[in-house]
């Protein structure tokens, strides 16, 4: 028989149960093996005050610049994952320069996560002198991440994450250009913007032959938490899944899904040019969307003195990206940084892409070494407390370009004074389309033209043949009042009813 508790032994038992609970509820990093446990720890992490990841470097190393930092190479005997050369290998970056921050990496064997602490043993640190008995650091600086040997049969490196919540990709034909983001925070709205941070990631032990390697990622900032899984197969078109839930510790002005940075500085389209050999610098030469049931839209980029917002508003967002179309060596004639062989992203929506806006962000520059392109996906409804989650999966393809299905496409944008006259002409080539018209040998299109925003007198508009592309060639002219500073400008070409071009778009700015 089974003696009967007393009230007291009852209240204890209960008391220690709900003790135990709380300890089972609360997450480590070390519990963390799947995108499922990592989402709890976000969750969890959302509802405590926000620290910011810091560690006091050694003063060699908090004190090194850029020509020293990256004399400190990475062994690649060493990398992780190194004893088959037919898996994926994952190296190391050393923190110093700019890359301060700790983070820190886990590699996950079935149900069991072990961390990757700090080795000074992995790195070549060349003619630098290191003082005796150095400080280790915490935790490295970011990774890169090298594909199977076979793929190209040579060492490949196709994915870094370094930075905050950067990472770049590439393909086997084209290098490093974008960069994306985990997400973006106040990049726009008048609040001072947030870079959260990948604090922690967790690689999953790559099997032989498998074609997608996964990572794990923990975000963490002033106002958001996140779980990230990052599932990616390099190749022509380097193919990467993207599964994210955020939590908001508090309101934030604006939230940016999908984020890449970029980088232009003057292109075909711009007025006036740097005093430079060069035609045309720029990673990125327009942004692309694609609306289910609507157009299919080519936005050139450009700058200005002032800042240039544009929004596009939508609740069936088929794709959005940056594209890079200009592929002719002859209009950068750069040999080292070959700008022409920049890659596109695609991102396709999957979930969480209902009601909301593609933004670009355009910001004046007067060089080519920081990114001032933004683009991005928001959101129009956000969480309400840091208890409701936002859960987002997308496509992202690092790629050549997205081909805009049938349609005539965009190819150049060219603009200026018509000679001995103020108004502006503007000269668009579209490629000729893989759409069966039928019709006769000096058939031309129609073409729409729509101005808003601003006040402007269209004289002009017409389509022409062009012999040398074998496309056509889109003109119209603009009478432009001096009291008009900005103008929003459309174009597409029609046969009778039916569009048959991508929707050329942009903004003007006096």
């Amino acid at each position: 028989m089974i003696a009967p508790r007393s009230s007291g032994s009852l209240i204890l038992s209960l008391c220690t149960a709900a003790c135990l609970a709380t300890h089972a509820a609360d997450l480590t990093l070390a519990d963390v093996t799947d995108f499922e446990s990592l989402q709890k720890l976000a969750a969890q992490l959302a509802l405590k005050p926000y620290e910011a990841p810091s560690q006091q470097l050694d003063p060699f190393f908090e004190s090194l610049k850029y020509d020293g930092h990256r004399k400190i190479r990475f062994r690649e005997e060493k990398a992780l994952y190194s004893e088959d050369k037919e898996s994926y290998r994952v190296q190391f970056f050393h923190p110093g320069w700019m890359f301060k921050k700790p983070v820190e990496f886990y590699r996950v064997d079935g149900a069991a996560s072990t961390p990757v602490p700090f080795n000074p043993e992995l790195f070549d640190y060349a003619d630098l002198k290191l003082p005796e008995n150095f400080k280790k650091p915490e935790g490295y600086a970011g990774f890169r991440v090298l594909a199977p040997h076979s793929l190209m049969d040579k060492r490949f490196e196709f994915m870094v994450f370094m930075g905050a919540s950067y990472y770049r990709a590439v393909t086997t034909e084209l290098g490093y250009g974008i960069s994306a983001r985990g997400v973006a925070v106040n990049t726009i709205g008048g609040k001072p913007e947030e870079f959260p941070d990948f604090t922690h990631f967790w690689f999953q032990q790559p099997k032989p032959g498998e074609k997608y390697f996964r990572i794990l990622a923990l975000l963490n900032g002033p106002s958001i938490t996140g779980a990230y899984q990052f599932d990616t197969s390099p190749g022509k078109t380097t193919d990467m899944l993207v599964k994210a839930t955020l939590h908001l510790r508090q309101p934030v002005e604006m939230l940016g899904i999908a984020p890449f940075s970029s980088m232009f500085w003057f292109g075909e389209n711009s007025h006036p040019k740097p005093y430079d050999f060069r035609p045309e610098v720029h990673d990125s030469d327009g942004l692309q969307i694609e609306i289910a049931d609507g157009p299919s839209i080519w936005r050139p980029l450009d700058v200005s003195r002032d800042l240039r917002l544009s929004i596009f508003e939508t609740d069936k967002l088929k794709g959005f990206g940056l594209g890079e179309r200009d592929r002719d060596f002859n209009n950068f004639q750069d040999l080292e940084a070959m700008y022409h062989n920049r890659p596109a992203v695609w991102v396709e929506p999957i979930k969480g892409f209902t009601k909301g806006s593609v933004v670009l962000v355009e910001l004046s520059t007067g060089e080519e070494t920081w990114d001032n392109i933004v683009a991005m996906w928001r959101p129009a409804e956000l969480p309400k407390s840091p208890e409701e989650p936002l859960n987002v999966e997308y496509r992202l393809a690092w790629l050549e370009e997205q081909l805009p299905g049938l349609l005539c496409k965009v190819i150049s944008t060219r603009r200026g004074f018509v000679m001995k006259k103020e108004d502006h002409e503007y000269v668009v080539d579209f490629t000729k389309g893989g759409l069966n018209l039928k019709k006769p040998q000096d058939w031309v299109p129609e073409l729409e033209v729509v101005i808003s925003n601003g006040d402007a007198k269209i004289l002009d508009k017409r389509v022409m043949h062009n012999r040398e592309t074998g496309g056509w060639r889109a003109f119209f002219k603009l009478d432009v009042p001096p009291k008009t500073n900005l103008l929003e400008m459309m174009c597409e070409m029609k046969d009778g009813d039916k569009v048959i071009s991508e929707r050329w778009m942009y903004q003007w700015r006096r």
